[in-house]
């Protein structure tokens, strides 16, 4: 480098080293030019505020790609150097209009947001079982009425069970278990001893019910985040459409392995909306959870299942408006706009959604 290139490497590290250790949560002087900035904990939704800081702050047009190739900061800065200006980037907005999408799902896990979300889910669980019409639309959307929140239809889950490979005798974590009834379909499929647990006291009063004539089943009231089992209790873990509601995923995945055997399998199903996750920037293998996976699992297979996810918001917005009058004559007008206002806003972003699988440690 000449002098005056140096310089202005220099002066371009020293702007983009705060940005990383304020997205990092770390101190200035612990980011080196050899810091990698996915092995230091970021992960897509802070490379996606990491680029557009770039653009608003230093004017430069970076893609996610860009930093996927180039993670350590010395090779960022020297790509930066080279981008062309960009003009500021204005993010879309949350529904509310409070924050970016980028920041609302950060602060996804909030305290007040997951006490507002579980107060939802609770009203959830104590309506839906009881509705003729809701039973309707689960029959309609995913092939029978289970009482399902979630995205996964039969399909996706005979899929993991089957990468999975549980068996009669084995003892499965099924995490967010709702009503249960997924737990039980699981327990028939394989024969496999099944154990879900779940925040809501009104679905473990329901699934309870169903333990009463499956000794294979037991349920209990646990927070995700605080699962209280002796270590070496299961053989396989799964989490559908529930990995979203951990403050720290890499504290539930060790917590998996604390209470999990040595050969411990864990499944995952789970969504990565457009805003953190595009065909052109990204894949599952730059996601933390990928990451996550290979550190302390040795590694994971993936099905993609995001044909299957654009088209099940999509049918579900049609579903429930034909029957939008059933849950008015039951008097369920509150639990039509619970299901109605996600499906409709889900089904206006184009989804990306994968099913992990990991292999043993």
């Amino acid at each position: 480098m000449t002098a005056s290139t140096t310089d202005e490497y220099q002066r371009a590290a020293d702007a983009i080293a705060p940005i990383w250790a304020e997205l990092l949560g770390t101190g200035d002087d612990r980011i080196t030019p050899s810091t990698d900035f996915f092995a230091a904990g970021g992960h897509s939704l802070t490379a996606m505020l990491l680029v557009t800081r770039v653009a608003n702050d230093l004017g430069k047009s970076v893609p996610l790609f860009a930093l996927v190739e180039n993670p350590t900061l010395a090779a960022f800065v020297a790509y930066v150097l080279r981008a062309e200006d960009a003009t500021a980037v204005v993010e879309e907005r949350a529904p509310d209009g409070s924050t970016t999408q980028t920041e609302r799902l950060l602060g996804y896990n909030e305290p007040t947001r997951r006490e507002n979300r579980n107060q939802r889910f609770e009203y959830y669980y104590a309506n839906a079982i009881g509705s003729a019409a809701h039973a309707e639309f689960c029959e309609q959307v995913y092939g029978r009425n289970l009482g399902q929140h979630g995205m996964a239809d039969f399909g996706q889950i005979d899929r993991m069970l089957e990468l999975l490979g549980a068996k009669e005798g084995d003892t499965i974590l099924d995490l967010g278990c709702g009503y249960g009834l997924i737990s039980q379909y699981i327990a028939e499929k394989t024969g496999a001893n099944v154990v879900g647990v779940d925040l809501s006291a009104s679905a473990i009063a329901y699934a309870t019910g169903l333990a009463e004539s499956d000794d294979r089943l037991s349920f209990q009231v646990q927070d995700a985040n605080d699962l209280t089992f002796p270590a070496g209790t299961f053989t396989h873990i799964v989490s559908i459409d529930t990995i979203y509601y951990a403050p720290s995923l890499r504290d539930l995945l060790r917590r998996f392995q604390e209470i999990g055997t040595a050969d411990l399998r864990v499944g995952i199903v789970r969504t990565f909306p457009i805003r953190t996750f595009t065909a052109d920037t990204w894949s599952p293998d730059r996601t933390e959870l990928a990451t996550l996976l290979r550190e302390l699992f040795g590694g994971y297979d993936t099905v993609d299942l995001s044909r299957e996810e654009n088209a099940h918001w999509k049918k579900k917005v049609e579903v429930l408006d034909s029957l939008r009058d059933r849950f008015a004559a039951e008097g369920n007008e509150e639990l039509f706009e619970f299901r109605y206002a996600e499906a409709a806003y889900e089904a206006g972003i184009e989804q990306y959604r994968y099913m992990f699988v990991s292999r043993t440690a």
